[in-house]
């Protein structure tokens, strides 16, 4: 199993004004305009943090924003029970795909061409949305009822499945694979309440939890059953939610719900080349 390479020094937080930040349940990088996009779910609108750390609104459109996800031009959001798009140069509405029966769309995963994944967190349910035709998305339901109570998705493409993280106490990760359509625990923590996961340009995941303490977690590529689960030190954390990796500044970004707060932590530069070209 390849090892973790280590950690640039240095850490910080950066906590906003409440009149700013509330409740932030989601953040997503915006490489090209080298932006981070933050789901502000209380205040029912989506920020735009530039790279000076100034805060603007990008669209006060949504009526609950949970997770964030960027395809190309477009930036999609998980709303209650639909899921929008939005063009990332006007913050107009170019999309809408409501779900029957859903309650909390909560997390957001894409293969970054034309696949999103959306998991439902109380009907316990993980969906797909085939966003090649903005004006026709198709919706399809992968598995329904989950076996856990799904948050955070990632695609790990190199395995052709999606990694859902667990809500709970000793949660899992778990896999849906898309060669066989088997959803299974994938990998025990010792930790609960599981929110969000991003994974770096080695492949390297990362992932937030509430429980016992907040924390942000470490699993260094390949993801396996026997893989350890390593601490990653970021400071401020307070119930850390959906987090992302930003590329161009190699940090993980962490929204913390709890304490209306942005805490970074800088990744080591990648290693090789495997991910370069996708990851979270």
């Amino acid at each position: 199993m390849r090892t973790f390479l280590g950690i640039v020094a240095g850490l910080w937080c950066l906590p906003v004004s409440a009149q700013s930040l509330s409740g932030p349940e989601s953040i997503e990088f915006d490489a090209a305009r080298n932006r981070y996009l933050i789901s502000n779910r209380s205040a029912g609108e989506i920020l735009a943090r530039s790279n000076t750390g100034a805060l603007t609104v990008f669209t006060s459109d949504p009526n609950s924003p949970a997770g964030l996800e960027i395809i190309g031009n477009t930036l999609f959001v998980a709303d209650g029970a639909r899921v929008r798009g939005y063009d990332l140069d006007t913050a107009q509405m170019v999309m809408t795909q409501a779900i029957a029966g859903a309650v909390f769309l909560n997390g957001l995963g894409s293969n970054g061409r034309d696949r999103l994944w959306v998991s439902d967190f109380n009907v316990r349910a993980l969906h797909q949305i085939d966003v090649s035709q903005l004006s026709a998305p198709a919706l399809s339901t992968l598995v329904s009822p989950t076996a856990n109570q799904p948050n955070g998705v990632l695609w790990d493409a190199r395995n052709n499945r999606l990694l859902v993280l667990s809500w709970g106490s000793n949660a899992s990760i778990y896999a849906y694979r898309f060669s066989d359509g088997n959803y299974a625990p994938l990998l025990q923590t010792s930790v609960g309440n599981l929110d969000g996961l991003a994974s770096d340009c080695d492949g390297n995941l990362y992932f937030s939890s509430w429980s016992p303490v907040s924390a942000i977690k470490l699993v260094s590529y390949p993801i396996l059953p026997s893989s350890s689960v390593l601490d990653f030190s970021v400071s401020g954390l307070s119930n850390p939610a959906d987090i992302t990796y930003n590329r161009l500044g190699n940090e993980i970004a962490v929204p913390n719900s709890g304490n209306a707060s942005l805490s970074f932590q800088g990744v080591s530069v990648c290693s090789g080349v495997l991910f370069r070209d996708r990851f979270e």
